[in-house]
């Protein structure tokens, strides 16, 4: 009896250590790759002027549109003009001078009718985003990585 009590173990121990030979670790790589940077030649903050931003929210849906901000041109087609609220509209424009980003423009209209505009410039395949802001009533375009900027 003591035989097989001593065959057993030793097969548990070479089936256990065939097993455990067998299977190679997995590392968890979870590198995500760089894109390319589509305002690379931009500075990282530059101011937009009112008048500019107002000519995008008097546009019309398929309007070709050009917007100048400094030496930053952008250029393209009003593809839809949404009033999500009584108080909110939202305008597309689809670049034709940076092919497949797209400028979001959101303008609130507060109760004393003073205007709020925010908005993006987004391109999918791009590793940086322009974010719209205003400053001490001043509007400015920063650049961010796509990376840390989650879409609405």
């Amino acid at each position: 009896m003591k035989n097989h009590y001593a065959t057993g173990f030793l097969v548990v121990c070479l089936f256990v250590s065939t097993v455990a030979l067998a299977q190679d670790p997995t590392h968890v790589k979870q590198h995500i790759p760089d894109k390319p940077l589509l305002f690379a030649a931009l500075p990282d903050k530059f101011e937009c002027t009112l008048p500019e931003l107002e000519k995008a929210s008097a546009s019309r849906t398929t309007e070709k549109i050009s917007l100048q901000f400094g030496k930053f041109v952008f250029t393209g087609e009003v593809t839809a003009r949404v009033q999500r609220s009584e108080n909110v509209q939202s305008i597309n424009i689809r670049s034709t001078n940076y092919p497949g980003a797209l400028f979001n423009i959101s303008i609130t209209t507060e109760a004393d009718n003073s205007k709020k505009i925010s908005g993006r410039i987004i391109h999918p395949q791009s590793g940086d985003v322009l974010i719209l802001t205003e400053e001490n009533n001043r509007y400015f375009l920063r650049k961010q990585p796509q990376k840390f900027f989650m879409t609405e």
